[in-house]
């Protein structure tokens, strides 16, 4: 069941029918959007060049031109209106959304959160730094229009664990990600792992249901965030080792960790820091290690595909993308020092590229694969 009426821990917020209702029709709207009315954009678009005379060889060439013919057209608008105002109702609505409905149980969660955090602090397997400096990338930008970011609020780690649960609405059990991912990974022996950017601690939590044995480390710059991990750690008995940290400068030690992984993070990076952070990840990796982790990619084959792509990063809060979709990640790994750069597509998820015209092109998903 994706809600539930009953908290299973004192951490979790109560569910009452109304809020259960409003977030199963805000995650059903976003897969109608995602479906039907990008699909609809796709056929507005078609018959939008048929009737300029421009679908026989002189078709938009660029995401630029495409969006010069979608910006007329109302499938676009209204999926463009629902990228920026479906996540807008989920975060911000007085009523039911989430950070209303996280801050209201405030008193009771935040303290319980504090508490099983100091008990991980005095045992070392938690390290907060109240000192940290926050890269200006990340202080000034809600991704994603979490409100104020995932680190200026004592339950924006709740918050962004309850929101995951819609960013990907066609699943029922997001952890399944996690999951198809691990098994693009080489068959062999990980005794020691970083989930880099944490963030709600999915990938961390998932990756020991599968392999108890490895010793798990999680960075984040998110305290909040991390507070709520260590409190899903405790809750389910296990030992993951938390560090707030940013990722430009780590404090592990040379050729620690023998893989390192992450979801969706490096579409949130600007260029500027993106070599020093690659070249950081290959120091702490171990010689053979595997950095590993999951983005999302336009198609450079479909200009209508890449406007599309460019209209979710602009009205979802991703300044960053734009640049990610065009840079040389894996040129750029080679040059920090990785033996191997591969991306292999991730084509557990993807949807089969059609030859019909008739069926809209879709999003590539890659798995970056780099070994030192």
């Amino acid at each position: 069941m994706l809600f539930s009426n009953q908290p299973k821990d004192i951490t979790d917020v109560v569910e009452d029918r109304s809020f259960r209702a409003f977030h199963t029709f805000m995650r059903t709207a976003r897969a109608y959007q995602e479906a039907e009315v990008y699909d609809a954009a796709w056929q507005s678009y078609r018959r939008a060049l048929e009737r300029d005379g421009r679908d026989n060889g002189r078709s938009p060439k660029s995401a630029e031109d495409a969006l010069t013919v979608l910006d007329d057209l109302a499938p676009y608008q209204l999926y463009s209106w629902m990228y920026r105002h479906l996540q807008r109702f989920k975060y911000n609505h007085p009523d039911w959304g989430l950070q209303p409905k996280a801050e209201s149980e405030a008193a009771r969660i935040v303290p319980e959160l504090d508490r099983a955090a100091a008990e991980s602090i005095k045992k070392g397997t938690l390290r907060l730094n109240p000192n940290i400096e926050y890269p200006d990338y990340y202080r000034l930008t809600d991704f994603h229009q979490h409100p104020g970011g995932v680190w200026t609020d004592d339950v924006d780690g709740l918050i962004y664990e309850l929101g995951r649960r819609t960013t990907r609405p066609h699943e029922d059990d997001p952890n399944d990600f996690y999951r198809l991912t691990f098994t693009y990974l080489p068959k062999r022996k990980y005794p020691r792992v970083l989930d880099w950017g944490t963030g709600q601690g999915g990938m961390a939590l998932t990756w020991l249901e599968g392999h108890p044995d490895s010793e798990v480390h999680a960075v984040d710059i998110s305290a909040p965030c991390l507070k709520l991990l260590n409190k899903r750690a405790i809750e389910r008995g296990i030992t993951i080792h938390l560090s707030q940290q940013a990722i430009e400068k780590l404090d592990y030690p040379d050729n620690h960790f023998d893989l390192i992984l992450f979801t969706f993070m490096l579409h949130e990076i600007p260029p500027n820091p993106t070599r020093g952070i690659l070249a950081e990840v290959h120091r702490v990796l171990k010689p053979g290690g595997i950095f590993c982790g999951n983005e999302f990619l336009p198609r450079e084959d479909s200009p209508f595909n890449y406007a599309m792509m460019l209209t979710t990063a602009w009205t979802n809060n991703e300044p960053f993308a734009p640049a990610f979709y065009k840079y040389p990640y894996t040129k750029v790994a080679k040059e920090m020092g990785f033996s191997k750069a591969d991306i292999v597509w991730f084509d557990k998820i993807m949807a089969p590229v059609s030859k019909d015209p008739a069926v809209a092109p879709r999003t590539k998903y890659p798995i970056y694969m780099f070994e030192k």
